[in-house]
């Protein structure tokens, strides 16, 4: 009996808060113990540490009952499972050996979905691939069903896809154009959101606006605006209409992310230990995201427990993009914990090993935390040398202007020239003053301004303190 709970308060402990609301808010239980195992789980899940122990004095097949309920319940929901079931068909359609189970079943799931189903548009393609099937065959059984449901839909069809070819063009511009306009701003913003909030469309268009407006608000540093994005999909993962772990863990790692950013860090704790509750494809991604919110709300500790727990998860990637922004938070956290020596060694094994890599996919990531725990070391000969070899002030200047520029190394390699006696007291002071100046207009810069100036303080008190005045931080 004591295993039997263990097992369900292990699956239980992986559920997430919007899972168990959603299972609340369909529930028609009927037995008491029933809704008291199912009231608990929801209070476990959403208080990981203050969970209250499952009452062994209920029998084991209930808790065995509630288990597989909960199974089948979000499983008749799970976007991704249907998306898998349709795979499965659409090979047995195109390879000619689709069984009468599962042409009753495809019929059965076409007279249940409209196009505001997530899947619509797949759906949509392989009932398109069965009517031809049909069609070839002489086949009529449900010749006359199927080809309703296409003419029925096949507006909506061309609609959604449409709409997604404009989002997928203008998420390009938004990535390779860069900056953009004023205008251009509200007119995408304006686009994504009436994509977004269209009931009649599917939930696979809906959900890609919603990636692109937070990709929009994250470059341009709209947070506020995220935050309604964020308030009204909240109330969304309580319904059928997105649900998916996959897609909730997303939710909860960009939801860590935009506290993080509004300086609201227990929500983004809160929200940054939820996206790694279970494991994905992108759990190294969401886990860089909570060591980065542990960090600034100085749980080093913390951050350095869940870093090093996850180096085995490190070297099963094969994501250099993740791979590297994990290093570069290794570094970060063995620096904030006082393990200098470990932290260089490891920035420079790792620099040796995969430079190529390096600079093709997160450079400035990695040098940044590379040169900051070098400059706490007193290391300064070294860091201007790595600036200099690399071009890395240069590089960094590209990027003036955006959104996101910030002079790190610009500033970590002027403070190390002005230790190292390659740049005057009222250069290095001049040059600080103007660099940080800029940038202090923007409330989300000025933050970080205050961070690297603080940072920099502890090897430079005096005059970082007459900076930092003569700026108002």
């Amino acid at each position: 009996m004591r295993e039997k709970l263990v097992t369900f308060s292990e699956f239980a402990m992986a559920l997430y808060p919007h899972e168990v609301e959603y299972l609340l808010s369909v529930q028609q239980l009927e037995k008491s113990e029933n809704i008291k195992i199912l009231n608990l789980v929801n209070y476990n899940s959403k208080n990981p540490l203050n969970r209250l122990p499952y009452d062994t004095s209920i029998d084991k097949r209930t808790y065995s009952y509630i288990k597989k309920w909960i199974e089948e319940t979000l499983e008749k929901v799970d976007v991704d499972h249907f998306y898998n079931w349709l795979l499965t068909i659409e090979q047995s359609v195109m390879s000619d050996s689709i069984t009468p189970e599962q042409e009753k079943a495809l019929k059965d799931q076409a007279m249940l979905s409209t196009p505001s189903r997530y899947y619509f548009l797949r759906l949509y393609q392989v009932i398109q691939h069965y009517r031809d099937y049909l069609i070839v065959r002489n086949r009529t059984r449900y010749y006359a069903e199927v080809s309703d449901y296409l003419n029925k839909y096949h507006k909506n069809y061309i609609r959604s896809t449409t709409i997604n070819n404009r989002l997928n063009n203008a998420a390009e511009k938004i990535a390779i154009k860069g900056l953009l306009s004023d205008k251009e701003f509200t007119r995408m913003e304006s686009f994504f959101k009436s994509v977004y909030f269209d009931d009649n469309l599917d939930g696979y268009t809906r959900y890609r606006a919603a990636v692109r407006l937070t990709i929009l608000y994250y470059t341009y540093r709209e947070f506020d605006s995220m935050r309604e994005l964020y308030d009204s999909l909240d109330a969304q993962f309580k319904t059928e209409v997105f649900y998916s772990k996959r897609i909730l863990a997303n939710y909860y790692s960009n939801r860590a992310m935009m506290h993080s950013k509004l300086n609201e860090l227990d929500l983004a704790e809160k929200y940054g230990y939820l996206s790694v509750r279970a494991k994905n494809s992108d759990y190294l991604f969401y886990l860089i995201n909570l060591c980065g919110v542990l960090l600034r709300s100085n749980k080093n500790k913390e951050a350095l427990k869940i870093m090093t727990q996850a180096i085995p998860e490190l070297k099963n990637t094969n994501s250099f993009y993740y791979k590297i922004g994990f290093v570069a938070f290794y570094i970060r956290t063995l620096n904030a914990n006082g393990m200098l020596d470990k932290a260089i060694s490891y920035a420079s094994t790792f620099l040796e090993g995969y430079k190529k890599e390096i600079f093709e996919h997160r450079w400035h990531l990695f040098f940044s935390a590379y040169i900051q725990v070098l400059f706490r070391a007193e290391k300064y000969s070294k860091i201007i040398s790595l600036s200099k070899r690399y071009r890395l002030v240069a590089r960094e200047k590209q990027s003036a202007g955006s959104a996101t520029y910030l002079p790190t190394i610009a500033w970590y390699t002027a403070a190390s020239e002005y230790f190292e006696g390659a740049m005057s007291k009222e250069r290095f002071h001049e040059f600080m003053l103007k660099s940080a100046g800029d940038l202090i207009s923007s409330k989300y810069k000025t933050r970080k301004v205050r961070e690297l100036l603080n940072d920099l303080m502890q090897n430079l008190p005096v005059v970082m303190k007459s900076l930092k005045d003569e700026l108002n931080l």
